[in-house]
């Protein structure tokens, strides 16, 4: 193997790093001389969140493998890849437990209203049961759930619902087979036939969707519009599902009760581009932390660095998208 055959786009985990340097020895990472000049000579391209685009694929003069950190591919032209026969493969799955943990630990806290009491607290405050964010506090128990995408992470989040909360669940995939459900015929739940009869329905909405063209503000301020006054979204999949403008308007008028958002347009957030959106009371936030822990970044670099391998070696691509 030519040491300019692999190339590191981005940093990434120190303990995956060290498995990608032993199966790829000279492996041209960040910093290297080398790594500017990537379109000339690399044939496997390792990206997380580094944007890849139409222009820089059909540039590329070796190019014949991109695997992406992580599940959502959406900074990469899939597109153009298909265009110039470069074949782009992503790691599902790995991190599941942990963004469905996340997407539990966003819905309780806009539930409970823990991080609004939590600040009152620290400011001095004596919250008792007259305070709005103690009796605004609300029952999950026995609630409706609603999932959009029913993938590995929707399954888990379904489960992590009906198991602590005893809760109903209604799913929307149009991808899934109501006659071949897969791991879903053994998950209790409804399905829906669209996003506009799940939405008024339920009393929590959790995404769990890739972004793509089908997908992008998919939920906007007429459905917002549908949905109980009561209740709650939280976004664990990608910012641009949600119409985040339309999302603001919506808890600022009071149209849902709260919302736990750890994915964003933008991102990393901060509160220079985002503003005084950070300070809305029944908004509970997170800086895309769902794949974060040291455990999950290591087992997706080791499980990336093993697609590539793979394909190198003249196997079928594994986890193929495009």
């Amino acid at each position: 193997m030519s040491k300019s055959e692999v190339v590191a786009l981005d940093v990434f985990d120190p303990k995956g790093l060290e498995y990608m340097r032993t199966l790829f020895p000279g492996v041209i990472e960040p910093g290297h001389p080398d790594h500017d000049s990537w379109l000339d000579h690399a044939v496997g391209l390792f990206v997380a969140k580094s944007r890849v685009t139409a222009d820089l694929i059909h540039r590329s003069k070796k190019l014949k493998f991109i695997v992406r950190h992580g599940a959502g591919y959406d900074n990469i032209d899939a597109a153009a890849c298909a265009e110039k026969g470069v074949v782009l493969c992503n790691i599902p799955g790995v991190n599941a437990i942990s963004v469905a943990e996340v997407t539990l630990a966003l819905t309780v806290a806009c539930a409970k209203n823990l991080v609004l009491i939590a600040t009152q607290m620290r400011q001095g405050e004596t919250p008792n049961k007259r305070v709005k964010s103690l009796y605004s506090a609300s029952i999950l128990t026995g609630k409706t759930f609603g999932i959009i995408g029913g993938g590995r992470i929707g399954q888990l989040v379904a489960k992590k619902f009906i198991g602590a909360f005893e809760g109903k669940i209604i799913l929307y995939d149009p991808y899934i087979s109501v006659d071949s459900p897969g791991p879903w015929a053994s998950i209790p739940h409804v399905r829906a036939k669209s996003l506009a009869e799940v939405l008024p329905m339920v009393d929590v909405l959790s995404l769990h969707v890739p972004l793509n063209p089908a997908t992008k503000d998919m939920i906007n301020l007429p459905l917002l519009k549908s949905m109980k006054p009561t209740s709650i979204l939280v976004n664990c999949s990608r910012g641009g599902v949600v119409n985040e403008e339309d999302l603001w308007t919506s808890l600022k008028e009071g149209i849902i009760a709260s919302a736990g958002v750890d994915v964003w347009v933008h991102e990393p957030p901060t509160r220079e581009f985002y503003g005084d959106i950070f300070d809305l009371e029944n908004l509970v936030i997170s800086p895309h932390i769902g794949g974060s822990p040291a455990e999950v970044q290591t087992a997706t670099c080791i499980s990336m660095c093993d697609h590539m391998k793979e394909m190198l070696d003249g196997k079928p691509p594994r986890d193929r998208v495009a």
